[in-house]
């Protein structure tokens, strides 16, 4: 009976061990299986059978024993023991259970084995894996929110700050400032351009972190491959190490950081750029340790570029403002010195006129009084009108019908002409005229009467402001292709305070009641004016008050010396073969055969240069324009071409850029002369790169010209009149560019010479 009630409860036992979802297993003192249910069995893919005997090491594998062998001998010790591991068995994977470990003991209390309890907790696990990565996820976004609000918060806060700041060099230095300590920067620095009364950029700089003076010594940083994204407004650059970058170290003259510059390893630079899309300049920060900068402060920093550039703009409205303010002020208050100006300097001569007409009218003045009478009254009524012509003459130029009766001229006739009506007054007062006149003959074009009246009144006014027992000097020449008129005198002289505005209408240097001279202040307004309108430039120099004052007129001579008066030639005649004839047999030039197109817009200036080159033996033809000029070459191929660069449509750059791109047989090695206007060393350089051989300065004389299309090339030389050139070219030289010559036009010369001969 108890047999049967022990298989009963045996029975029992195994129903309830293979319903357990978790395993079961008992194993001896010696590590060996002696049960385990069916969950332990379909766990391992081995059946009880298999199992029973086993070790433990032998079922589980050697990876999972070693990890667990220490719970077992704590258990095999009486300990009961739970742990939850993540193993790999051999045959069941790896898995992540939760396992306890109960001992089993004898009558005598020694472990004579153990029941092991098995869970797989593995989706559990997963489940909190999961739960976690999202809590992650969530914190981090949450501490993202918070660092963007914190930035926004940060940026708003010194926005607020610099909206409020007008001034433009506390601005930048309140934004350099703060944003070197938000991003924890070593040092840091704006670099911002600004622009002076004339219009004209130039860039300013302010540092944080360091003495304003650390930069000195220091040339402004240059649109390199490391700084132009920056001042091109293109991008924001962050490097960890600046000097581990590609684009490190490979500017002259230093090739890296000059000596004494600051020690910058972690570099950020930030475009500064205003709602128009102008660049205003460039936010630049360094650490002299590696890795500093993250893309939060990349972050923070954009922002407060945006905040600078709006700053900057309501900074600079401001300062516009408040100048057209002050100049409204100013033109109001000139205006009402002029208008008083004027009461006095008509009424002066008024009051002379008026009183020696009565007196005349009375009949009690003898012969010898009422001579001297009516001279007075002539001579101040000339007085008046020269200042009625004048004020007529400043509303002409402000309503722009000041008009000119423009023909070829020789200058020095006109010039003495000004200086013969002026020299009785000269003599009157004491003052010595000289005059240095050059005697060859100078054309220029223009109006003799207002050329005449700026020398008068160049003139006049040196009279004026000189003392007796000083002298006036007029120097007449001619200096490459211009011609330089040149006033001086030993008077009062200019103050320097005063000198940019001395050519400004009705400002006077003293418009005070108690002035030692007369005038209203027109004068010199009328002489820059008409100087402007016949394409030249006037300037004013003097060492300051009582050292006397010199005045530059510059001119630029006709396009071609011509023989006679152009007014006196019919249309469509040329200038006189007499005055080309002595080309050839003064230096020894021939164009016979020599094929030559000329391109330019002017058909007088056309026909003058067509005429001048047949006269040399030359065979020419013309064109107006580029489009004509690729009509002529697809019929004609010339051996020399000579263009001008202002032109309507496409201009001179265009033709030689597209002459250029041709192949050789179709003309696009063409030796090429640009013959233009444009005389700046720039300008030059300019032609040069595009595509020309060489670069004349209009205008030119016939001999240069011959000797251009001769030979296209030049000398190096320290001589720069025409005659010099002519003559380097005659000799030989392939082109002639003066001293002193800019490094870039240099190259471009050996370049332009490098390319004609095929190299």
């Amino acid at each position: 009976m108890a047999d049967e009630t022990v298989r009963i409860d045996t029975g029992r036992l195994h129903f309830i061990t293979d319903s357990a979802p978790s395993l079961i297993a008992y194993i001896d003192s010696q590590q060996c299986y002696r049960y385990n249910n069916r969950a332990y069995e379909e766990w391992f893919g081995y059946s009880a059978a298999e199992i029973y005997g086993k070790q433990v090491r032998e079922v589980v594998g050697e990876t999972a024993y070693r990890a667990i062998r220490g719970y077992i001998e704590r258990v095999l010790s009486g300990e009961q023991v739970t742990y939850e591991a993540k193993l790999s068995y051999r045959d069941a994977g790896t898995r992540a259970v939760h396992t306890t470990l109960i001992p089993d003991f004898d009558e005598t209390g020694k472990t004579r084995g153990f029941v092991a309890f098995i869970n797989d907790v593995s989706e559990r696990k997963r489940a909190e894996e999961a739960l976690r990565e999202g809590t992650g996820r969530i914190s981090v976004v949450k501490e993202q929110l918070e660092e963007e609000r914190d930035i926004l918060e940060t940026v708003n806060r010194l926005g607020q700050l610099l909206s409020a700041e007008l001034d433009l060099q506390k601005l930048v230095q309140t934004l350099t400032d703060a944003a070197t300590e938000i991003i924890g920067a070593k040092f840091g620095s704006f670099f911002y351009n600004v622009q002076d009364e004339r219009g004209a950029s130039y860039m300013l700089y302010t540092l944080s972190g360091v003495p304003h003076e650390h930069f000195a010594n220091f040339p402004m940083p240059r649109a390199t491959e490391l700084f132009g994204p920056t001042f091109r407004g293109e991008s924001v650059i962050r490097i960890d190490d600046v000097k581990q970058d590609v684009r490190y170290g490979r500017n002259s003259p230093y090739y890296g950081m000059p000596p004494g510059h600051l020690p910058v390893t972690s570099y950020l630079a930030v475009p500064v750029i205003s709602r128009s899309g102008e660049v205003l300049g460039g936010l630049f920060f360094g650490h002299p340790e590696a890795g500093v900068f993250v893309e939060r402060h990349e972050r923070i920093v954009t922002g407060l570029a945006g905040q600078a550039a709006i700053a900057m703009d309501n900074a600079r409205l401001y300062e516009t403002a408040r100048k057209a303010r002050q100049e409204a002020e100013l033109a109001n208050r000139l205006k009402d010195e002029f208008l008083a100006t004027v009461s006095h300097e008509l009424r002066t001569p008024l009051n002379s006129m008026l009183g020696w007409a009565r007196m005349l009218q009375t009949g009690n003045l003898d012969d010898v009084a009422a001579a001297r009478a009516l001279e007075i009254i002539e001579r101040n009524a000339r007085s008046q009108q020269q200042i009625i012509e004048d004020i007529l003459d400043v509303s002409r130029i402000i309503t722009g019908k000041l008009r000119l009766d423009v023909a070829p001229i020789e200058i020095v006739p006109a010039v003495e002409a000004a200086i013969d009506a002026l020299r009785p007054t000269a003599e009157a007062k004491g003052v010595r005229l000289q005059t240095v006149l050059d005697s060859k003959p100078n054309l220029v074009l223009g109006d003799t009467n207002r050329l005449q009246q700026v020398v008068w009144n160049l003139v006049s006014n040196a009279i004026k402001f000189t003392p007796k027992g000083g002298r006036v000097q007029v120097v007449l020449e001619r200096i490459n292709s211009r011609i330089e008129i040149t006033v001086s005198d030993t008077g009062q002289g200019i103050g320097l305070e005063f000198l940019p505005y001395v050519f400004d209408r009705f400002r006077q240097e003293d418009s005070s009641t108690a002035r030692t001279y007369g005038g209203l202040g027109l004068g010199l307004a009328i002489v820059r004016h008409l100087v402007e309108l016949h394409g030249g430039t006037v300037a004013a120099q003097s060492a300051g008050e009582g050292k006397g004052a010199t005045f530059i007129v510059r001119l630029p001579v006709a396009v071609m010396r011509q023989e006679g008066d152009r007014s006196q030639r019919k249309p469509g005649q040329h200038p006189s073969p007499a005055l080309i004839g002595g080309i050839v047999t003064e230096y020894g030039l021939e164009l016979n055969g020599v094929r030559v197109l000329v391109v330019d817009d002017e058909a007088d200036a056309r026909d003058l240069l067509s005429a001048v080159l047949e006269q040399c033996g030359a065979e020419v033809r013309a064109a107006g324009s580029t489009r004509e000029a690729f009509e002529v070459l697809e019929q004609w191929k010339p051996d020399v071409i000579t263009s001008d660069i202002g032109m309507p449509g496409e201009d001179g750059y265009a033709l030689i850029r597209q002459l250029r791109a041709l192949p050789p047989e179709r003309g696009g090695n063409i030796p090429a002369a640009a013959l233009t206007a444009y005389a700046r060393s720039e300008d030059r350089l300019k032609a040069l790169a595009a595509g020309y051989h060489m670069h004349v300065a209009k205008p030119v004389e016939p001999s240069e010209l011959a000797a251009v299309v001769a030979s296209l090339a030049a000398a190096l030389t320290a001589y720069a009149r025409s005659e010099d050139r002519l003559k380097a070219l005659a000799a030989g030289y392939h082109m002639h560019v003066a001293k002193p010559v800019e490094p870039s036009e240099l190259a471009a010369v050996v370049a332009s010479l490098a390319a004609r001969a095929g190299k």
